[in-house]
């Protein structure tokens, strides 16, 4: 295929409320894209650095000396140096860590000038490397979330059906909504997927399903949550990359947040059918790891 000269699609995983699953999204969401043949950089956009951690990177984290994505985003004579932040090594997806030189909510980006539309500038540097970049935001509105907002306009938003949360999704609405006027965004909010726990659900539980299904009708996704998922991430993989969880029959509902971020975006066409990687199933992705592995015991 010939390249569009286009720059990857960016994806944020966002809510401003901790513990519902941002971390495990966009780790999976970049694995199930992976899976399909695209290529794919996640960006730890999150000062605590569970994603980091989660992908055996925890000693990158506490190296203080270490280049790092806050650093390049605060200099821009540093801009072309944001590739030397990638680790490569991991089998899915590449990655930029998270380092904890980031300073949570108040950090010197609040007051640098487009402190919220840093990332958007680097995203030249990646043309014909990748077709998407999936960041892990924060549980906050902090410029690394607006970061990642504004840098491709798209949002997948993670919940668990707790009482709060259709307040707590009311208010990232309003406050990306205001982001949107202020630097004249489109913002699309691709999906949204509940992740819910079948064997402990309560009335109040169900209530909050019923209102994410009325809220989201088909860009919402309600997947249970699975033993065999949680292995996975356990083992610094996506559920994609697990046969535990590859094989598991789950996958069929959870690859649905997948399919809906593919057919809303156009990634650049460099190295591959987009259209036909597009149209892959769940049974396309497991035959298309079975063809690499056996490709690979042959090298």
């Amino acid at each position: 295929m010939t390249t569009t000269g286009k720059t990857p699609e960016v994806i944020a995983v966002s809510l401003q409320k901790g513990g519902t699953g941002k971390t495990f999204t966009a780790m999976n969401l970049a694995g199930g894209l992976s899976a399909r043949g695209f290529e794919v950089l996640l960006v730890d956009f999150d000062p605590q650095g569970t994603l980091t951690a989660n992908l055996g990177k925890r000693e990158q984290y506490f190296d203080l000396d270490a280049l790092s994505l806050d650093e390049v985003l605060l200099d821009p004579s540093k801009w072309k140096r944001v590739t030397d932040l990638i680790e490569t090594d991991h089998e899915e997806f590449d990655l930029i860590p998270a380092n904890q030189s980031y300073n949570g909510n108040k950090t010197p980006l609040d007051a640098a000038d487009a402190g919220e539309n840093r990332f958007g500038r680097l995203l030249e540097h990646f043309e014909d490397e990748y077709h998407y970049i999936v960041c892990d935001c924060p549980p906050d509105f902090s410029p690394y979330a607006k970061n990642a907002v504004t840098a491709g306009e798209n949002i997948v938003i993670p919940m668990i059906p707790e009482t709060e949360m259709p307040h707590s999704v009311d208010l990232l609405f309003d406050q990306y909504d205001v982001l949107e006027m202020m630097h004249d965004l489109d913002i699309s909010y691709l999906a949204s997927v509940m992740t819910v726990d079948s064997t402990k659900m309560t009335t109040e539980h169900q209530r909050i399903v019923s209102w994410f299904e009325d809220t989201f009708g088909e860009k919402g996704v309600v997947t249970d949550h699975r033993a065999a998922f949680a292995r996975a991430k356990k083992n610094q993989r996506s559920v994609y990359a697990y046969d535990e969880s590859l094989s598991n029959a789950e996958l069929e509902t959870y690859d649905e947040l997948v399919q809906l971020v593919v057919t809303q975006t156009e990634p650049p066409t460099f190295g591959i059918d987009v259209e036909a990687a597009k149209q892959l199933s769940v049974d396309g992705v497991r035959r298309r790891r079975e063809q690499i592995r056996e490709q690979e015991a042959k090298a």
